[in-house]
C-alpha cells in the first residue's frame, strides 16, 4: 500500500468510509457493553457493517449527498406512507 499522501483520491475515500464503519462499530460495542443495544441488534449491525466494508472495498457504491434526499414535499412523503399502508389520505378523510 503507499503511503497516505499518495493516495488516490478513491482510495483516500474507501479509507476515509472504513474508519466511519470502523467508529460505527466501537459506538455499538459500547453501547452493548453499557447495556443499551441487545446482543441481536449488535450481531446485525457487525453484519451489516461488514457488508458496507466489502461494498466499499470493491468500489460499487455511490456517494449520496443527505441534504438533496430532503428536497420532498411533506405532503407528498404522508401520501406515500398512507399508500404503503393502505391507509386512507389524510386530505381525503376531511
Amino acid at each position: 500500500m503507499t503511503p497516505d499522501n499518495d493516495l488516490t483520491t478513491n482510495e483516500a475515500e474507501q479509507i476515509q468510509l472504513a474508519r466511519e464503519i470502523g467508529a460505527s462499530l466501537t459506538d455499538a460495542f459500547v453501547g452493548y457493553v453499557r447495556g443499551q443495544v441487545p446482543f441481536d441488534d449488535l450481531s446485525f449491525g457487525v453484519y451489516d457493517a461488514l457488508h458496507d466494508l466489502y461494498v466499499v472495498r470493491s468500489g460499487e457504491y455511490e456517494l449520496v449527498d443527505e441534504d438533496h434526499d430532503h428536497d420532498h414535499r411533506h405532503d407528498d412523503v404522508l401520501d406515500e406512507q398512507e399508500d404503503l399502508a393502505q391507509e386512507p389520505h389524510r386530505h381525503d378523510r376531511e
